[in-house]
């Protein structure tokens, strides 16, 4: 037999001199980026319309209690002790709208002679106090017979 050398086999991929090798490519491939950034504005056109905001009504107009004059107003206020009309001290409801009326008719005379179709009621709910409170106060307003016109809620303009 015949011996013949050792053979090596060579393998060019492995080779350090057959392939030259860059750097890697660290640029941000932008193409992808733009096309979710468009696939997301598209849902958001979409969508956004039927995002509900509410029914469009009218919206009353503000109202400040220095617009009417003296006595063509009537102020009810509501505080964890009960409901206040000027500063007589009311807990149930036929006291509380015996002298609402009585001050509402007086209001309405008032109004008529300047002019103004009817009083305006303010009714002031102390900041600290149940809204249950208030509402109830409301209830009683609105099964009375005065018929207001004008029922506004009093708010502060700033935080005190």
């Amino acid at each position: 037999m015949k011996h013949v050398g050792k053979r090596t086999r060579s393998i060019p991929y492995k080779a350090d001199h057959g392939v030259s090798h860059s750097a890697p490519n660290s640029d941000i491939n932008v193409t992808p980026l733009v096309d979710v950034c468009l696939v997301l504005l598209i849902i958001f056109m979409v969508v956004t319309p039927m995002l509900g905001r509410g029914k469009d009504v009218r919206l009353p107009i503000l109202t400040e209690a220095v617009e009417h004059k003296e006595g063509d107003q009537v102020f009810v206020s509501v505080d964890d002790n009960g409901a206040w009309i000027e500063q007589d001290l009311y807990n149930d409801k036929a006291s509380f709208l015996a002298r609402l009326d009585e001050d509402l008719k007086i209001a309405f005379g008032k109004a008529a002679a300047i002019g103004y179709k009817g009083p305006i009621l303010f009714i002031k709910g102390d900041r600290e106090t149940d809204y249950g409170r208030v509402r109830i106060v409301m209830e009683w307003i609105n099964s009375s017979d005065a018929g207001v016109n004008d029922i506004a809620l009093v708010v502060d303009k700033t935080d005190n």
